[in-house]
């Protein structure tokens, strides 16, 4: 999933430009409203603001035949290492689940 990135103040999302500091923060400009700034580009987790992250892979599945399900692809999940330990160590265990969403 994409972060959306919006100005703070007039929440426009195409006028903004950005510059990476030497703290790895980003600095950015919207020039609708003339507000500058900062975005922490890490990924935090929505529970405990968090930055002890792990990425993840998640398997995007869907319908090829009937109900047959097929891989269609993979993307990055982040978990929080401290909110999400039990789902990580899911993830651990196995590649993928036992029984995919949405299969018979």
């Amino acid at each position: 999933m994409a972060t959306e990135i919006v100005c703070e103040r007039c929440g426009v999302d195409d006028h903004l430009t950005g510059t990476r500091r030497d703290d790895d923060l980003i600095e950015l400009h919207c020039a609708a409203c003339d507000l500058t700034f900062t975005r922490d580009p890490r990924p935090s987790c929505p529970k405990c603001g968090g930055f002890d992250m792990e990425a993840m892979p998640k398997v995007l599945v869907e319908k090829s035949r009937g109900t047959q399900m097929s891989i269609q692809g993979v993307q990055r999940e982040f978990l929080c290492r401290g909110c999400d330990e039990d789902e990580i160590r899911k993830h651990r265990d196995g590649h993928l689940p036992g029984r995919l969403d949405g299969s018979q």
